[in-house]
């Protein structure tokens, strides 16, 4: 058992942790008080929930002052996250939920509302009531979800294992709406996937690391295809875009026999977070990314690259390059600020730069969203884009006249079976130079021992 990162790990989150009690320990009410704004956001309350003309919200009100401090900050990664929308991810994060077994997506992508079933996996219950991969949400529990977004939708979806939610769904191709009723059930979260690709190369995709069972379902994978043979190995982290620093850790070092990992700097002190026990799976690998590899992702890209583990294949990273503290507040939200940045082992910031890779290669397994607009139409008139004489987006013009249309590629595919990665290298031309990478590696390490 791998342990020795952990007790470094540990020492930094448990200062980390005595650092926010710290701080709120301090009276901020009183300075709250004490300085005119303060002053002017009380009486600003005051007056809209005494004398506005229409009865206002408590809650919404004062939510929505919190978001604007946040907001005020101008930091895409410090965020005030809403208490149902928090309950959701902890929920998420141990790795199960109670629910259907279903992954919804939007069924307008360009605005985000209506949603559809994008997969259906098997042996759960929806797949058992008779969802399918398409089908579009009409009503769940009697209530008109047809306006909602994917996380609205999934709110109401899940629910107590062993309690019925009924679903009014609209099918392509099916005049009336179809009705389920499916019991809920405890549904598994898999955020690895796998697959054996020619010549004994072992290909493993993370989905996410916000997930506290990512490494023991890693360490799974990864037994599942030595004992099928598999003599090399991609280790796909494209469109990851991070999570938890302590799966990043574990995954790291499950690859690494030596090396530190990751360091940590908060306000100027820097420190060593992680290194690696001895103990490794040795087999030659390539990192798969693109430009949406973050945070956690480029932690892992980073450390095997520069410990010289793995080649790096693919895109320049995100460079997301710090970390947040979650600190949970009193009405069930959670408060996600940036408190410290992460460097790699050779105590390189990654911060708007990312992990350059190794070998480049595009990913080109999705086309380019194509977005135009434009404007001097009647209200109501249609416009289409055409590409090579085929209509690729459609819009309506606006009451001004103005319009705007995105075009989007085809959705990604996911297979019905957790854990099963759908992969094609005809298609998939980064995979395709990953796979050629690390067979000539394996090759090459195969001709030094004989």
């Amino acid at each position: 058992m791998k342990r020795r990162w952990l007790i470094v790990g540990l020492v930094g989150l448990v200062a980390a942790t005595m650092a926010v009690y710290a701080q709120i320990s301090r009276d901020f009410t009183g300075e709250f008080l004490n300085t005119p704004s303060g002053r002017a956001l009380i009486q600003t309350f005051g007056a809209l929930k005494s004398g506005y003309l229409h009865d206002v919200d408590d809650e919404t009100l004062i939510r929505g002052a919190i978001t604007g401090m946040v907001d005020s900050l101008d930091d895409q990664f410090t965020s005030y996250v809403q208490p149902r929308d928090a309950a959701r991810d902890s929920q998420d994060m141990t790795g199960s939920f109670e629910g259907i077994g279903a992954v919804l997506t939007p069924h307008d992508r360009t605005s985000g509302k209506g949603v559809e079933i994008l997969t259906v996996y098997q042996g759960g219950p929806a797949a058992g009531a008779g969802l399918q991969r398409g089908d579009i949400f009409l009503e769940v529990d009697g209530i008109d979800v047809r306006d909602l977004t994917t996380s609205d939708v999934a709110d109401v979806v899940r629910g107590p294992k062993g309690t019925v939610v009924r679903l009014t769904m609209n099918r392509p191709g099916v005049a009336e709406p179809i009705v389920f009723e499916i019991q809920r059930a405890t549904i598994q979260i898999v955020d690895v996937a796998s697959a054996m690709l020619p010549d004994n190369v072992g290909y493993i995709s993370l989905a996410s690391f916000n997930n506290q069972l990512l490494h023991e379902q890693l360490v799974e994978h990864l037994e599942d295809l030595i004992a099928e043979g598999a003599t090399s190995l991609v280790l796909d982290l494209r469109d990851n875009s991070g999570g938890l620093l302590t799966q990043a850790i574990l995954i790291s070092d499950e690859f690494l026999s030596r090396g530190d990992i990751v360091f940590q700097r908060a306000r100027g002190v820097t420190q060593r977070l992680a290194s690696a026990d001895p103990a490794s799976f040795d087999l030659p690998m390539v990192v798969l990314v693109n430009s949406n590899s973050a945070s956690a992702s480029e932690i892992v890209a980073g450390a095997l690259q520069e410990n010289g583990r793995a080649l790096v294949v693919g895109e320049q990273t995100f460079g997301k390059g710090v970390a947040q503290s979650v600190m949970s507040l009193s009405d069930g939200g959670q408060l996600r600020y940036v408190s410290f940045e992460w460097l790699t082992p050779n105590r390189r910031s990654i911060a708007d730069e990312g992990i350059a890779p190794d070998i480049f290669a595009a990913d080109t397994r999705y086309p380019n969203t194509i977005v135009t607009e434009g404007r001097g139409l009647t209200a109501g008139q249609t416009v289409d884009i055409v590409v090579d004489g085929e209509v690729i987006g459609s819009g309506v013009a606006n009451e001004d006249g103005t319009f705007e249309i995105m075009a989007l590629g085809p959705q990604r595919e996911v297979s019905a079976v957790q854990g099963e990665a759908l992969v094609d290298l005809d298609t998939d031309d980064a995979l395709q130079v990953a796979f050629q990478t690390v067979l000539e590696q394996a090759q090459a390490q195969a001709a030094q021992g004989n």
